[in-house]
């Protein structure tokens, strides 16, 4: 028994996210059926991360089982036949009890608005037409760092989550949010995105996003999929 990990990076336009649904194209199911074929087993892929339908990813990793006794090398030669928006760039062998979404410590999110349009970059990044007051969000980041409850900032999810890092760059007019957690629920990274833009908006105050925080506030605005990245995840 071999147990296998791959990082691997993908642009999420034409997918219907990571996770396998019927009848539609997910990351997961592309590989999965390739590796079926070249393995002639069943195969279970494991992510770090259940990206949603458009969301991009720079280094999602996996794992998966398997009886076969081919080579890395012919593993990773086999990989290449994935479509165009999918590329493995490592294929690692590793301890059976290697579990890439359960042994995850943490993992770091990037989240990219266009203060403007670009018909060029529009399926990978947030186009905001709207003013935003960069240095009004810039000073609310610091009230998510630490254990909080995100009920208020998850779609569906419930719990607490543990935020070690959360920044923003701005290089002209692109803006950029970094996060890093012990865990995300579900559309939190989105959910926090779109909360923040409001408050540069001036259509909520701090104040707000506190109560949120503190579950005595409501759910906020949620950010389209396409400026979502997973950037990394660490062990």
């Amino acid at each position: 028994m071999q147990n296998i990990k791959i990082e691997l990076e993908y642009d999420g336009t034409n997918f219907f996210g990571w996770e396998i649904q019927p009848k539609k194209r997910t990351v997961r199911s592309e590989i999965e059926n390739l590796l079926q074929n070249v393995l002639h087993e069943k195969i279970k892929l494991i992510g770090a991360a259940r990206t949603d339908a458009g969301v991009h990813a720079i280094c999602q990793v996996a794992n998966f089982k398997t009886k076969s006794s081919l080579p890395i090398t012919k593993i990773k030669n086999a990989l290449f036949d994935l479509p165009r928006d999918i590329y493995v760039k490592n294929v690692i062998p590793v301890p059976l009890e290697f579990n890439a979404r359960r042994g995850a410590s943490s993992k770091v999110y990037l989240y990219k608005i266009l203060l403007g349009k670009s018909p060029i970059q529009r399926a990978r990044i947030w186009e905001y037409t709207f003013p935003l007051d960069i240095e009004k969000i810039k000073g609310a980041l610091q009230l998510f760092i630490g254990l909080h409850q995100f009920d208020l900032f998850s779609f569906r999810d419930h719990g607490e989550c543990d935020v070690k890092k959360f920044e923003l760059v701005q290089n002209g007019d692109e803006v950029i949010f970094e996060i890093e957690a012990n865990r995300f629920l579900h559309k939190m990274v989105r959910m926090i995105i779109g909360t923040l833009t409001e408050l540069g908006r001036n259509k909520i105050e701090i104040r707000d996003i506190k109560d949120a925080l503190e579950l005595k506030g409501k759910k906020w605005l949620c950010a389209p999929p396409h400026g979502l990245y997973l950037k990394e995840v660490k062990y």
